[in-house]
């Protein structure tokens, strides 16, 4: 169905490159507002809206009512649902896996095929707009952002896998990539402070381009901007999402990309101490951005509509190039798929709560298991697990804390002694542990995000001096062999999830094979300076 911007008042027209965050599982007054008084025309939703299916699926059902009654336009309604470690729908559909466990595993139709049953999944719970894949090549180990949320440190393996997953997912919604032009050689986390990325133009093609590239010629409906300074692409050292020379000059002009422009976040650091997130929203708009996320704060939601309306009333703003980001909008919801907003959950319940998905994803996590150096565990009578509790590591991360796999191993393997650390081990805690450990034969230590977190590295190295048979197992980043030469049996899992979880008691138990490929090249220590 063709929407004509014609019949639309300049308040409409803001409310169609808006995509705002509400509060609450419900349909709450806020959301409300938005809709019915403000006119803002999209939705983005976070771990917050997501209870379970059933009421996930009821709440876009009446934002889509109140949308279709209010503008008779459909809203995008947009997620984070990377799978892995930036999932947000938790109970009840399926886990997916992150994007490195993927890689891991090997098979790019796997990842087709993530993308066409999450896609699926999606599009029956009413989301129409996947914030994923992560098209960043994480080729620095110290990224404090990134890391697994990528498929590789290899930008034609970031752009073979990524494609896939966009092809499966666009069977059913839109894809955005993202952070574009690339946010895997960072290392400052935007959502905290403003990155800089000084490579020349060359540098820049021959990597972080790469995989965007491809996902423009293959037809992604949708990329996000970063809020990262790029001098090769940017002016007055301003982040991409505020670049016109980038999003406008480069972007649409150079790389010929028709789709929709996302912004990232626009109350992150990276905006809001350097910019305002009111002021940024109306140069994002300027710059060349399609749809303007802001994910949490009313009052900075109102500002931002009431900022955009003066810029057009004093011509700051003018009214072709509204309409041009609007009309983009406009066209790609053309494409939407038609939704019955009649139909009760359970006619839809079979694709979400779907075994099949379920299994598929455990047998990925699996297959991911990678053995990196060394021997395979073989769990002896005298052993001593060491379990990282896992922690936020960004603001994009809704699994803090949510599992404790010291708990699954008190249940299955009641003979295993145990000990739990915070993800910063004091000099107190491992010296403590180091004590606990005098006494087995045999340690096994989980690491979580051992780059960013330096007194896990520093446990590994004084537990090594012990001269045990030492087993470490990443349960997300896998940079440890970066910074210890100390490792002598290293795995990688990738993940902290339920399917993790699951993988490693079973790899305790000596119940599976170890399959996967570490998607991330090693130089030793040594030759690195």
């Amino acid at each position: 169905m063709n929407y004509d911007i014609s019949r639309l008042t300049i308040e409409e027209k803001i409310g169609q490159l808006l995509m705002f965050g509400i509060e609450g599982v419900d349909i709450t007054d806020h959301a409300i507002h938005l809709i019915k008084e403000l006119k803002v025309g999209n939705i983005i939703l976070f771990a917050r809206n997501a209870k379970d299916p059933k009421q996930l699926f009821t709440l876009n059902q009446s934002l889509q009512k109140l949308a279709h009654e209010t503008l008779g336009i459909p809203m995008f309604i947009s997620i984070d649902q990377e799978g892995g470690m930036v999932t947000r729908i938790f109970h009840g559909a399926t886990f997916f896996p992150g994007a490195m466990t993927l890689s891991a595993a090997g098979s790019l139709d796997d990842a087709y095929k993530m993308g066409d049953f999450m896609g699926e999944e999606l599009l029956a719970l009413g989301v129409n707009m996947n914030l994923a894949p992560v098209l960043d090549v994480n080729n620095n180990p110290k990224n404090p952002v990134i890391g697994v949320r990528s498929y590789s440190d290899d930008p034609i393996r970031v752009a073979d896998y990524g494609i896939q997953y966009i092809k499966g997912l666009q069977n059913h919604i839109f894809a955005t990539g993202k952070h574009f032009p690339g946010h895997g050689d960072t290392h400052l986390d935007s959502h905290l402070a403003l990155p800089s990325v000084d490579y020349p133009l060359e540098r820049l093609e021959a990597i972080e381009l790469v995989p965007f590239k491809r996902a423009i010629k293959e037809g992604i409906g949708a990329l996000m901007s970063s809020h990262i300074n790029f001098p090769a692409f940017t002016e007055e050292g301003r982040p991409t999402t505020l670049s016109k020379k980038c999003l406008t000059g480069f972007l649409r002009e150079t790389l010929g990309f028709e789709g929709l422009i996302v912004t990232d976040g626009m109350e992150m650091k990276a905006i809001q101490d350097h910019y305002g997130t009111v002021e940024a929203s109306l140069m994002s708009i300027q710059a060349g951005a399609n749809l303007v996320c802001i994910c949490h704060s009313e009052p900075l939601q109102i500002e931002a509509i009431q900022r955009i309306k003066h810029a057009i009333e004093t011509n700051e703003l003018p009214l072709d190039v509204l309409d041009e980001r609007v009309k983009r909008v406009l066209d790609t919801k053309s494409k939407l798929k038609p939704i019955d907003l009649e139909k009760p959950y359970e006619a839809i319940k079979h694709h979400v709560e779907n075994k099949e998905h379920q299994a598929f994803s455990y047998h990925i996590v699996k297959k991911a298991l990678t053995l990196v150096k060394g021997e395979p565990l073989k769990l002896k009578a005298s052993a001593l697990f060491i379990g990282m509790l896992p922690k936020a590591t960004t603001q994009a991360d809704d699994t803090d804390g949510l599992y404790d796999i010291v708990a699954h191993i008190h249940k299955e393997l009641p003979k295993l002694k145990t000990q739990r650390v915070p993800i910063i081990p004091s000099e107190d805690d491992i010296s403590f542990v180091i004590e606990q450990a005098k006494d087995v034969d045999q340690i096994i230590m989980t690491s979580y995000n051992a780059n960013i977190y330096p007194s896990q590295i520093k446990l590994i190295d004084e537990l090594s001096k012990l001269g045990k048979d030492l087993h470490v197992i990443a349960m997300r980043n896998p940079f440890d062999l970066y910074y210890t030469e100390h490792i002598q049996n290293y795995v990688c899992l990738y993940e902290y999830t339920p399917n993790s979880i699951r993988v490693l008691l079973g790899y305790l138990k000596g119940d599976l094979r170890l399959e996967g490929r570490i998607p991330v090249h090693y130089e030793p220590l040594h030759s690195r300076h």
